[in-house]
């Protein structure tokens, strides 16, 4: 089996360099999309073995990508990390955003802004490592 794909949705293009390099660098490969539009592109065409997501993305914000993620059949169990500098989604780790969308499931982590690199890594090296789904 060959490295865990990682899709990368962030708009900053300074973050993706610095995260894509961090993560290549620790055995990943990763593509990235700079919008929630072209992370559901990218979805389709690299089917990741986890996605690490911004909150603030232009248009569409990155929850929202989220819950439709959660929501659709073939992508529902696909790892999660949410990225954010807004402190009240790190501390509930966005539940206060997920209450009364009826999911049973949102991030698998929710981590600050900005990204401490050893929790990154050990998140995705648990994510990756569980049966999706679980």
């Amino acid at each position: 089996m060959g490295p865990k794909r990682i899709l990368l949705v962030e708009d900053d293009p300074d973050i993706v360099e610095y995260l894509g390099l961090f993560l290549e660098d620790h055995g990943y490969r990763v593509a990235s999309a700079n919008r929630s539009s072209s992370a559901l592109a990218a979805l389709e065409e690299l089917e990741p073995d986890a996605v690490v997501l911004d909150v603030v993305l232009p248009g569409r914000s990155g929850l929202d990508l989220l819950v439709t993620i959660r929501r659709h059949d073939r992508w529902s169990s696909v790892p999660i990390v949410v990225l954010t500098g807004n402190d009240n989604i790190v501390q509930d780790n966005g539940r206060g955003y997920l209450m009364g969308r009826d999911l049973e499931r949102g991030a698998d982590c929710v981590l600050a802004k900005p990204v401490d690199q050893e929790a990154l890594i050990e998140c995705l090296s648990r994510i990756t490592s569980s049966p999706r789904g679980i």
